[in-house]
């Protein structure tokens, strides 16, 4: 692990701001960002293993255990829990096994809640790593996670 980060780490020596793309190469290669790899970058930059999580755990992006290969995100704001959002939730969660924030036994969902991703005229909606789908019920919700499984 130290010799794939200080590969990372050495393709930015030279930016004043290289805390924060450094911690996002490493998050796309190891899909978190592991405590190894804290202290390492910390030991490279001359900053305490503290100092970087702080910096890290700031922003809601990073991530500090391994994640699904598929991040499901269902939307709960007040106009989609009005539209079912909540019967969607409870759908994913009976299905996989999963409850907020917890992944598959096999690695391929992490179910997170939020409160808003900006398509209330789709309501209730979820987002599935990239893409967004609009207008679910229970059911549709689950057809589209199927399409993941494969």
């Amino acid at each position: 692990m130290e010799e794939r980060i200080s590969k990372i780490i050495k393709k930015y020596e030279d930016r004043e701001s290289k805390l924060l793309p450094i911690l996002h190469e490493i998050q796309d290669e190891y899909g978190y960002i592991p405590k190894e790899a804290i202290k390492i970058v910390a030991k490279a930059l001359g900053k305490t293993p503290g100092e970087i999580y702080d910096a890290a755990s700031f922003y809601s992006f990073f991530y500090f255990e391994k994640r699904g290969r598929h991040i499901v995100r269902v939307c709960n704001c007040i106009v989609c829990n009005m539209k079912g959002s909540q019967n969607i939730l409870e759908a994913i969660e009976e299905r996989y096994g999963i409850g907020e924030g917890e992944t598959t036994r096999d690695g391929l969902f992490t179910l997170e809640v939020v409160d808003g991703l900006g398509m209330c005229e789709s309501s209730p909606v979820m987002m599935v790593d990239d893409e967004i789908y609009g207008n679910l019920s229970p059911e549709k919700a689950l057809e589209i996670l199927r399409r993941y499984e494969e």
